[in-house]
């Protein structure tokens, strides 16, 4: 194998190291309540993307280090079953950290919902997982390979102390990039207001849908409640660029597209899903919304039949195009939002 490409490897995970480092800076940041990051949806982002990054560099130096396990099964390499660099670094800095790291892959890919209930234990995981494959790495690169080199390297360091500490500056730089980004003044703060005040109005909507379900009934509010939204919809949502009017010139999945892209860009969710199941029934889907802190406090209990704003505010405009009564099933509540069912009914809402 070539002293190159050996080297490069070390760069990789010089590199891949550096976001990790930045990743858990933006945890510890929260570790008071990991709820709060779900209310700073560019914090949230960067923590995706900085993940994202590190677990591609992750798998692909995995990749190049089977092949080198392999090289020296190969050759009957007596240092891979007696302590020694290649050792420490093919078993715990290779296999059991490619498990600590995919343990908490798996759960920030297909467990959400466990993300912020144990972050404190599945991000250390993680973090530990790749610190022994780093660490290893180094040992083995400046202890026991780099001396058998007959050049210097040509894209890391010299000494093992610098590639040591360079990934910590550099994740200290990839944070305080994601933190200013993040909090900057100006039109950013006045977003933060706006997810201060919706968080607030978020809480109360749920103790008055509460409230009025049991005073009126499920059918009596829903059916007062999108004509009153829709008002409200008109005024606010020149404010964001959405032309109402316009909307009612494409077919309903393109115009909640357009409404859906609109509230995005103000930055109250990440996502939002719109997906038919059938010709007269979707669900709307919120990813990392920013009100969802507000359901982090509430018991179990306290969401049963209860309905995501979003729901309400899709079935609104649903309602609006259409001209027909929307009917929504209780959505489904998780950690960074909520998926809402609609149908659409043939009969004429007695609204219109």
């Amino acid at each position: 194998m070539s002293n190159l490409w050996i080297e490069l490897m070390i760069l990789q995970t010089m590199i891949g190291y550096s976001f990790v480092i930045a990743n858990a800076m933006i945890g510890l940041s929260k570790i008071g309540d990991l709820n709060n990051l779900k209310s700073n949806l560019k914090l949230v982002r960067a923590h995706k993307w900085y993940g994202r990054t590190e677990i591609f560099i992750f798998y692909a130096i995995t990749a190049q280090c089977l092949y080198m396990f392999y090289l020296h099964v190969a050759a009957k390499d007596p240092n891979l079953y007696r302590p020694s660099g290649v050792w420490a670094h093919s078993w715990f800095g290779g296999f059991l950290a490619v498990v600590l790291v995919s343990i908490k892959l798996f759960y920030a890919k297909y467990k959400k919902d466990e993300i912020y209930k144990y972050g404190h234990i599945l991000g250390p995981i993680g973090v530990f997982g790749w610190s022994i494959a780093h660490w290893t790495s180094l040992f083995n690169f400046y202890f026991v390979v780099f001396p058998t080199f007959e050049s210097a390297p040509i894209f890391i360091p010299l000494s093992f102390l610098w590639s040591a500490i360079i990934p910590f500056f550099i994740g200290a730089a990839l944070f305080l990039l994601a933190s200013l980004t993040s909090s900057m003044g100006g039109m950013k703060q006045d977003l933060k207001n706006l997810h201060g005040v919706a968080m607030i109005l978020h809480g109360i909507t749920f103790g008055y849908e509460g409230s009025a379900k049991e005073l009126v009934g499920t059918p009596v509010l829903y059916k007062y409640v999108f004509p009153k939204t829709y008002e409200f919809l008109e005024r606010y949502a020149s404010k964001i660029g959405l032309d109402l009017e316009e909307l009612k010139k494409y077919n309903l999945n393109e115009a909640m597209q357009i409404a859906m892209r609109k509230f995005e860009d103000i930055e109250m969710a990440e996502k939002l899903k719109v997906k038919w199941i059938s010709e007269n029934e979707f669900t709307i889907e919120s990813i990392n919304c920013s009100t969802a802190v507000v359901r982090s406090y509430m018991k179990p209990e306290e969401l049963k039949n209860s309905i995501c704003p979003w729901g309400i505010l899709a079935a609104t405009i649903a309602n609006a195009l259409t001209g027909k009564e929307i009917e929504i099933a209780p959505s489904e509540f998780n950690e960074i939002g909520a998926i809402s069912k609609l149908k659409i009914v043939e009969t004429k809402a007695s609204n219109q």
